[in-house]
């Protein structure tokens, strides 16, 4: 079982928009036939771990960038390539995001289209004698 999953970090900033994200998550992927998986292949599955999955900046529209891309992919399993000139689409296979906010810092706020899909839960810090 240890071995069907690997993960890798994604650090979120205010400055981190879907360009750069892109070009992040794509670093972890390698063109299986006509689709884009894990690059150790085979049945295993890539775990993107987004660490302050609220931080990035709201547009004028109370949009991500970041977080519109991550809603794309876990709605239709693909992204579109950025370095073509013409439209084309990567369709992602095996991966799946898991993510943390800290809720003290950043906007508050993550699309609820995107939140939707994930089970949520909040932990505070335990108090001084728990410790």
């Amino acid at each position: 079982m240890p071995n069907d999953f690997y993960f890798t970090n994604v650090n979120f900033s205010y400055y981190t928009d879907a360009n750069y994200l892109q070009t992040m998550l794509e670093q972890d992927l390698v063109k299986q036939g006509n689709k884009y998986g894990p690059k150790k292949g085979g049945k295993i599955r890539l775990i993107y771990f987004i660490d302050d999955l609220n931080m990035p900046q709201l547009d004028a529209y109370l949009t991500q960038s970041a977080i519109a891309l991550l809603r794309q992919h876990i709605d239709y399993s693909h992204w579109f390539d950025i370095s073509k000139q013409a439209p084309v689409l990567k369709d992602i296979i095996n991966t799946q995001v898991l993510a943390a906010m800290n809720p003290t810092s950043g906007s508050f706020y993550v699309n609820p289209r995107y939140q939707r899909h994930f089970w949520t839960t909040a932990i505070s810090m335990p108090e001084n004698n728990s410790l």
